[in-house]
């Protein structure tokens, strides 16, 4: 894991490694995790290195060093309030992204209006000079940020739209105050790698892995209203969805008949 080819420092990749592992219940509760020797022959680092990502890993709350005793997972680790089940319809994603908002604060970052990139004209059928609300926001969790967005939304939606109403409100909320109806929902999820300007707000080294997820929300006439782009710190985000038979639902294979 000592390649120099990647952006993202050593420390970094070895702290998403073991951050992986434990909210994953890779080390048991009552196990000390692997000493600093052990794991810096396991990643081919030095002792140093992984004391620094071991650094991370406290700070966050994810593990407790005792002197004497080790290192050991938190009972805090292996209960991430946004890692819920996301049933594959609207009120299920609305249920979610409420309970990431009671989860998380919110920071501002700015509230404008103007133009929007090709990809977001293109997915909302409207003109690249046409004017949208622009907002974007820093999500903060447990004090670090956890996740970058930017929302488009037409002006009769998004027009009337504070700076307060940003730093207190959830965006979905937003929208419906201002009387816009969510029908439909589009969403896609990809990986990307930190720019500058992510780098930036999430605190985070040019170049290191992100999950981005797109939405479209559609209107009751299935005109979408509100685009918008989040960038999640790929190591501090989990996207479970359930999927659930319909009653009386059967499916086939091949044209065999159910039954």
């Amino acid at each position: 894991m000592a390649e120099t080819s990647s952006p993202t420092p050593l420390y970094h990749r070895i702290y998403a490694v073991m951050r992986e592992r434990i909210v994953n219940g890779y080390y048991p509760a009552d196990v000390p995790v692997p000493t600093e020797a052990e794991l810096a022959e396991t990643f081919s680092a030095s002792r140093i290195t992984i004391r620094r990502a071991m650094e991370m890993l406290t700070a966050e709350g994810l593990v407790t060093r005792t002197r004497g005793r080790g290192t050991f997972v938190t009972d805090r680790a292996r209960e991430n309030a946004l890692n819920r089940a996301v049933v594959s319809n609207v009120s299920g994603l609305l249920n979610y992204l409420n309970a990431v908002g009671q989860s998380t604060r919110l920071r501002v970052i700015s509230l404008d209006r103007g133009e929007a990139p090709p990809r977001i004209c293109a997915l909302m059928g409207v003109a690249p000079t046409t004017e949208l609300v622009r907002a974007v926001r820093v999500r903060d969790l447990d004090g670090k940020p956890y996740s970058l967005s930017m929302a488009y939304l037409r002006p009769e939606v998004g027009g009337a739209f504070s700076h307060e109403d940003l730093t207190t409100t959830n965006m979905i909320d937003l929208v419906q105050r201002a009387g816009a109806e969510v029908e439909q929902v589009e969403q896609a999820l990809t990986a990307t790698l930190a720019d500058e300007y992510a780098s930036q707000h999430l605190q985070i080294p040019v170049g290191a892995p992100l999950m981005r997820v797109n939405r479209l929300f559609y209107d009751a006439a299935l005109v979408p209203f509100y685009a918008a782009e989040i960038l999640y710190c790929a190591d501090r985000y989990e996207y479970r969805v359930t999927l659930r038979r319909e009653a009386g639902k059967d499916f086939t294979l091949d044209g065999a008949q159910p039954g």
